[in-house]
């Protein structure tokens, strides 16, 4: 935060004296955790379903494509973390015709045990390995129902029933 008011007030300085104007491009942030610029590219290739996403194991890397879908609240509130599931599995309530779901995103025309056997949890974690206190939704356009494409590695506290992966790459498709 410091450093962003010294820049501000140098700009204010310099503009005011005259000088050729600064511009300043911070990181991409939200809710004043910084978002490493890096994380949305546009140059992801296709990724594999979430189904056989979730046949790899801890540590391996993996580029995954999903939809963000699978629960009524499919963001972590103040974290970087969000659920994606595998479009040719389940069925959003937005791709059936006179639907009345209030979520579509919630897939709730679903069984329970699809929607767990095809989602997986994405998360963007510190060079700690911890997940960023920020919220993701609506960074960049991302939100329910985007279809997304994520590289990264999967956590080393997933298992066949959960599946984790920590996001180094996202795109959003759509």
């Amino acid at each position: 935060m410091k450093v962003i008011l010294i820049i501000f007030f140098t700009a204010i300085i310099i503009v005011g004296c005259g000088e050729k104007k600064l511009e300043i491009k911070p990181d991409i942030s939200h809710n004043e955790i910084k978002i490493p610029e890096v994380l949305f590219r546009s140059d992801l290739s296709d990724g594999v379903s979430v189904l056989e996403a979730r046949t790899h194991k801890a540590g391996d890397n993996v580029t995954v494509f999903g939809k963000i879908m699978g629960s009524t609240k499919p963001f972590v509130d103040s974290r970087a973390s969000f659920i994606i599931g595998d479009p040719k599995k389940l069925t959003s309530c937005d791709m059936k015709e006179e639907d009345p779901c209030k979520n579509p995103w919630d897939v709730c025309c679903e069984e329970t045990k699809d929607i767990a056997a095809a989602t997986i949890n994405i998360q963007v974690t510190d060079a700690n390995g911890k997940v960023l206190k920020t919220g993701l939704k609506d960074v960049n356009g991302l939100k329910e129902l985007s279809e997304v494409i994520i590289e990264g590695t999967v956590a080393a506290n997933s298992s066949k029933d959960a599946m984790t992966i920590n996001a180094t790459a996202i795109k959003i498709v759509k």
